[in-house]
């Protein structure tokens, strides 16, 4: 008979009947990491910048805006005119005042030894007015009255003037005592006007303004007048010469005037401004050379020579 031997008669007899120590159990998730899904960080607000405004909001924010400029410039336009026409009225009315006084008391407004001696500074003509020295005289004039002008405007817009014309060989221009002959901004054709056209563009240019100040034709006056307008505190525009020399005469280009006769122009007529009388020297104010001085003898001579034709503004 064969013998069948079992896994369990293999085992040894001795402690088999107790029970083999197992290491306890435990769940997966206490001996291992637990892994979970990453959770989102919370957001924090973002401070926005304000929606911009609309389009109907800007635009009735520049028009008030425009509109505020608007007012200001209209009132500080209208300061600036009521504080001009004050300083020119009462500059004008110090320049009357002195005049009486100064014909009342018999002296001048100014320290003595200096009577008649003006602190007048030249406007000069060139380079825009090579011919046009009646307008830089004007305006050397009227600023030192304290009236801003420009010597170009003057003589372009003003002074009344008239360009040549030509029929044939003949030509024709104006009277130099109705308005100015030629083109002052040309060097060579321009010429001159006299003391009338002058005054009537000064006139004019001092209404539109609002100036109560006035230009004078003196044509006539003798010296003793214009030593008067210097004690008055005036300077005075006269029609001169300008080498300081005796007057010459242009026979080689002549015109025909409005009446019909023929006129031969002047070669060397210059205007400027008489600025004071210093011993036997007479101050001038040169549109072509500035500050001068010529003897009063030498003044005198031509200045009569010249038809004693003077300017002044007051």
């Amino acid at each position: 008979m064969r013998t069948i031997r079992t896994a369990a008669a293999l085992r040894p007899a001795v402690g088999w009947e107790q029970p083999i120590s197992l290491p306890a159990w435990q769940p997966v998730e206490a001996s291992a990491p637990v892994r979970r899904p990453p959770q989102r960080r919370q957001e924090r607000p973002v401070c926005r910048a304000p929606a911009p405004a609309r389009p109907r909001r800007r635009k009735r924010r520049l028009a008030r805006a425009l509109a505020k400029l608007a007012v200001l410039a209209v009132c500080g336009w209208a300061l600036l005119h009521v504080l001009d026409w004050t300083s020119a009225t009462l500059a004008a009315g110090v320049q009357r005042a002195g005049a009486l006084f100064s014909i009342a008391a018999g002296w001048g407004v100014q320290d003595e030894g200096q009577a008649g001696v003006l602190p007048v500074e030249a406007v000069l003509q060139n380079p825009a007015l090579p011919n046009g020295c009646e307008a830089a005289s004007l305006a050397t004039l009227l600023r030192y009255a304290e009236v801003e002008a420009d010597p170009v405007e003057l003589a372009m817009e003003w002074i009344p003037r008239q360009e040549f014309s030509y029929a044939g060989p003949d030509r024709f221009g104006p009277d130099p005592n109705e308005a100015y002959a030629g083109d002052p901004t040309s060097a060579s054709g321009g010429w001159y006007c006299f003391a009338a056209p002058v005054v009537e563009g000064a006139n004019g240019y001092l209404a539109s303004i609002g100036s109560p100040l006035r230009a004078q034709d003196l044509t006539g006056a003798d010296f003793a007048a214009l030593e008067q307008r210097l004690a008055a505190g005036q300077p005075v525009a006269v029609w001169f010469t300008q080498d300081y020399a005796d007057p010459r005469m242009n026979e080689s280009f002549t015109w025909t005037l409005p009446s019909g006769e023929q006129y031969t122009p002047y070669a060397n007529l210059h205007c400027l401004v008489l600025g004071g009388v210093e011993g036997d020297d007479c101050l001038l104010a040169d549109p072509l050379a500035g500050s001068t001085r010529v003897s009063r003898a030498d003044f005198e001579r031509i200045y009569a020579a010249m038809g004693s034709r003077a300017v002044a503004v007051g």
